[in-house]
């Protein structure tokens, strides 16, 4: 089946397959065969006619399919050196018949396999075995040394396909290792969501229960100080906006349904993260007035340290800082050191991202050889100030 495909193919468009480069070679050595046997060279033998120069071309010229139909040529070429050696008689030719010869022999190991190339190397050797016959400057002793020139170009040829199959391979490992990080980034990705969904019932149940004991304090103020009593319902006002907008990004991101909950870490549990997440030196710096915030920002901040210090290279000689900065406007984290030398950083980030996204933040990376600095930014709506 795979045979009868290739010589098809051929003979379908048997010249447009052909390279300008091995049009080129084959011509130049055909036309170093015409000289040969013309006589243009003082080979202290016996030259030929323009019958014997157009004969020749039969051993050279169909190289010139040699990567399309090499099996052919070499075919066609072993019948040209037996019409050649004992229809035209014996000729030097050897110069530009022998490389010929090799060169397909080559292109064999290339690309065939099976009947082609068995029919391919036979008739190679049917070629060089009449070259060396035939050839005043060659000889049969000569066969000790041209048949295994020829077997070389030929296991030359068979391991530069082995190398080509390998390199093939590999892009195709590589193009599924790809495709198994980004799976991998996106399950990832899905179980940081379902963390985030396992927090909401019980945030939800806090904020909404500090709404209704404000509203409870507030009322009995409503007489007794109405100042007091409209800050109160402020508040209460406040918060619920802050609720609401909690459910909206919450619930607008994860779909999830059914999910575990209970103790989640939050942002004054950093020091314990980094004292287990790294073997080298760490360091937390906290600027800006410090302040309770949302529970779901807090495990989210929590989160996105963890995921970066997942990026950066853990061994003792290789310091972490890790920067936590409460601004009027937004929750700033800056996680700098090495960058890891394993591990799928890829994931790491993406599972930041996405943790970030649900509040609205943004992540820059400046990685260098040596450095791998990573700068979270969180907003913090009216509530959190």
């Amino acid at each position: 089946m795979n045979a009868s495909r290739v010589i098809r193919a051929g003979f379908e468009t048997p010249w447009g397959r052909l390279s300008d480069l091995d049009v080129a070679v084959a011509i130049a050595v055909s036309g170093f065969a015409i000289f040969l046997v013309a006589g243009g060279a003082n080979t202290g033998h016996t030259h030929g006619g323009l019958l014997a120069s157009l004969a020749v071309l039969t051993m050279t010229l169909p190289m010139a399919a040699r990567r399309s139909l090499a099996p052919a040529a070499a075919v066609v070429m072993a019948a040209g050196a037996v019409v050649n050696g004992w229809g035209v008689g014996p000729l030097v030719r050897c110069g530009a018949a022998l490389p010929a010869i090799f060169l397909v022999a080559f292109a064999l190991g290339t690309r065939y396999s099976g009947a082609l190339l068995a029919v391919g190397l036979a008739a190679c050797t049917v070629d060089v075995v009449c070259q060396a016959l035939t050839d005043p400057n060659l000889g049969a002793p000569v066969l000790v040394l041209m048949l295994p020139i020829t077997a070389a170009f030929f296991g030359a040829g068979r391991l530069v396909r082995s190398r080509t199959a390998a390199a093939l391979e590999l892009r195709r490992r590589s193009a599924e290792l790809v495709q198994q990080r980004e799976a991998t980034a996106r399950m990832a990705v899905r179980a940081d969501r379902t963390e985030v969904a396992a927090t909401l019932d019980t945030v939800l149940e806090a904020q909404i229960d500090a709404i209704t004991q404000a509203a409870l304090r507030g009322r009995g103020l409503a007489d007794q100080d109405p100042a007091t009593a409209r800050q109160t319902f402020a508040r209460i006002e406040e918060s619920g906006r802050e609720v609401l907008q909690t459910m909206r990004q919450v619930v607008g991101t994860l779909k999830a349904e059914d999910l575990p909950s209970g103790p989640q870490p939050r942002l004054d549990q950093l020091e314990q993260l980094l004292a287990s997440a790294s073997s080298g030196d760490t360091r937390l710096k906290v600027e800006g007035p410090v302040r309770a915030l949302p529970e779901t920002l807090e495990l989210s901040a929590y989160r996105v340290v963890e995921h970066l210090l997942s990026t950066l290279d853990d061994a003792p000689e290789a310091p972490v800082r890790v920067c936590v900065t409460f601004a009027h406007d937004a929750l700033e984290i800056r996680v700098s050191g090495r960058p890891a030398r394993t591990g799928d950083v890829r994931s790491a980030l993406a599972a930041a991202r996405q943790r970030l996204a649900i509040h609205g933040g943004s992540l820059t990376i400046d990685r260098t050889a040596e450095l791998f600095m990573n700068v979270a930014r969180i907003p913090l709506i009216s509530g959190n100030v």
